[in-house]
């Protein structure tokens, strides 16, 4: 599934620009005539950039996720305050630090005074105001609740950037641990052992056979570093293109969920961005195919994409969405019986988003768990190894010492 960038024609004659996912032109096309717009121009956003020269503002530099975050709250607040929006735009310009913010928001600001609505504003950035984005604030414009829907835009991404600075943080100390341990086995293995090897050979005398393995292993390392550094390098890169081709990423992203310990994780946090972006995009008025359409675009792992593409076209002929979510059989059943009693009682947004917030409690539970093991693990297992390395140096010592006592 690529992304492509269109410009089309809405039911006024007006241009709008945007970005879809899709397999194919054509499938772009027929999404598009369904949302009521007529398709003039359709090109794969990656060619799209590249006669821009790259969707980047403010001399190259890109306005981070945080940036976005900051200028929906603030908005959020100016809007509910009653403040005009030309008026709440030109203050979030006075106050962006950032040149590349405020670039982008000056020219949104360019757009609300030619007449465009905000929404459509908005979804000239694709790069920094999604799908889910745009059409949050096109319903707010439409039910006349804006402040309303850019408070839960803004909700929803301080949510987002949350989550990713929990599982950063879950994920940063282990992965510091290891790294350290193993440069400071692959320094003694080596630099520091062969070092020992003559005053070994002076000895003349049979050494243990742990501390011959240790000296064939550090020989090794020191005559063919580089070697096993060039297969690591290579075998990155060769995996790197593979993952970006549609069988290669098809290939990691069933992994990714087939992965002893981490797999469940991983569908658990798929799943819960899956409900909440939609569970948001209800709340805010947005249309449920829609809202199945970029909610399963947010997942980014194939078979959870093709499941959600499953569930929203029997959702599309008639069926519940609950129903929908059954027959797919990759969605948990805590989703499936909350669907079904959010539907039963008119509450599925409501239903949606507290699945999201259960799910991410599994996730940081198991996160916690999964640390709380993995550093004593590493530690034991590097406790281990040095112990071997000191037993290897020290025998032969010892050795000496009888030897020369005697």
């Amino acid at each position: 599934m690529a992304r492509f960038r269109y410009t089309a024609l809405d039911r006024g004659g007006k241009s709008v620009t945007g970005e879809l996912m899709a397999e194919e032109p054509e499938e772009v096309k027929r999404r598009l005539r369904e949302m009521g717009y007529f398709p003039s121009e359709i090109a794969e956003a990656a060619q799209f950039a590249l006669a821009q020269g790259g969707p980047r503002t403010g001399r190259g530099r890109a306005v981070s996720g945080t940036d976005i975050v900051l200028f929906t709250r603030q908005l959020s607040d100016m809007t509910a305050a009653r403040l005009p929006l030309y008026r709440s735009l030109s203050v979030l310009v006075e106050q962006a630090d950032r040149r590349s913010l405020r670039e982008l928001v000056e020219g949104i600001r360019t757009d609300v005074q030619q007449g465009q609505p905000l929404s459509e504003a908005l979804a000239k950035h694709p790069r920094h105001f999604p799908d889910l984005y745009a059409n949050m604030v096109r319903a707010g414009e439409t039910s006349g609740h804006l402040d309303a829907i850019l408070e839960r835009l803004a909700e929803f991404l301080e949510k987002g950037q949350r989550r990713r600075s929990q599982v950063v943080s879950a994920l940063m100390y282990p992965c510091v641990l290891i790294t350290v341990a193993l440069a400071a086995v692959t320094f003694i293995i080596g630099y520091v052992i062969p070092k020992l090897q003559d005053i070994f050979a002076e000895s003349k005398q049979t050494l243990p056979l742990v501390t011959r393995a240790l000296l064939a292993v550090a020989a090794v390392v020191s005559k063919t570093w580089w070697i096993a550094a060039l297969v690591l390098v290579t075998a990155i890169v060769v995996l790197r293109w593979y993952a970006h081709t549609p069988r290669g990423r098809e290939a990691v992203d069933t992994l990714l969920l087939r992965l002893p310990l981490l797999g469940p994780v991983w569908h658990k946090m798929a799943v819960s961005r899956l409900t909440r972006t939609v569970g948001t995009m209800l709340a805010g008025g947005v249309p449920i195919l829609t809202a199945l359409e970029i909610g399963g675009n947010a997942i980014a792992n194939r078979p959870l994409v093709r499941a959600a593409e499953g569930a929203r076209e029997e959702v599309r002929q008639g069926t519940r969405v609950s129903e929908a979510l059954t027959h797919s059989g990759v969605f948990p059943p805590l989703l499936v019986h909350m669907a079904a009693v959010g539907e039963e009682t008119g509450q599925l947004p409501e239903m949606l988003l507290r699945v999201a917030d259960n799910l991410d409690y599994q996730v940081d539970s198991t996160l916690g768990r999964l640390t709380t093991l993995l550093e004593p693990f590493i530690i034991i297992t590097m406790g281990f190894i040095v112990g071997a390395i000191v037993m290897a140096v020290l025998l032969p010592i010892f050795q000496m010492s009888a030897t020369v006592g005697r």
